[in-house]
């Protein structure tokens, strides 16, 4: 396969890195509407918890991240979120199908989220890099910050299936 010649400047990484983290930003915003309909649907306690405490982390890394466009004098909105919008969709209508069967239920949202969890810590390991190559030392702590989190709530959701799962 033969490689593109194509180098990769300032200007262009930092409309990328600041389209990118509007995406991320804006999942976060969908998260803190839907996560509550979700741990409503929950009927495994710990699920409830951890879905709750994903909630509350989520508001912290929206502050976050908008102090990083508040910074760069940048809008934080986009239109451009569709996969986010699509998992999160995914899971409602699963969760909705299986009301009855709460198993099925928790076990989808325990699918969901951990797909939810692993691209916002894919998106934030991106956008370090990115913040790094472009020298932006504090926005790259602050993206940090939010990986970090991220990381914590992944794990958080697979111990959970492991003990949803123990039961």
């Amino acid at each position: 396969m033969k490689k593109i010649d194509q180098s990769l400047n300032s200007t262009s990484l930092g409309v990328v890195f600041m389209e990118q983290l509007s995406i991320l930003y804006n999942a976060k915003v969908i998260l803190t509407e839907r996560l509550p309909e979700l741990a409503s649907q929950a009927t495994f306690q710990n699920l409830k918890h951890a879905l709750a405490e994903d909630w509350e982390e989520t508001k912290l890394q929206m502050i976050a991240l908008k102090t990083i466009f508040q910074l760069m004098q940048e809008s934080w909105l986009t239109h451009h979120c569709f996969g986010m919008i699509a998992v999160i969709d995914e899971a409602h209508k699963q969760v909705s199908f299986n009301r009855d069967k709460h198993y099925e239920s928790d076990m989808s949202i325990l699918c969901y989220m951990a797909v939810i969890e692993n691209m916002q810590v894919g998106a934030s390991q991106i956008l370090n890099l990115m913040a790094l190559k472009l020298a932006y030392q504090p926005y790259a702590q602050l993206v940090l910050e939010c990986l970090d989190i991220a990381k914590d709530n992944s794990r958080l959701i697979m111990c959970v299936a492991a003990e949803y799962l123990e039961d």
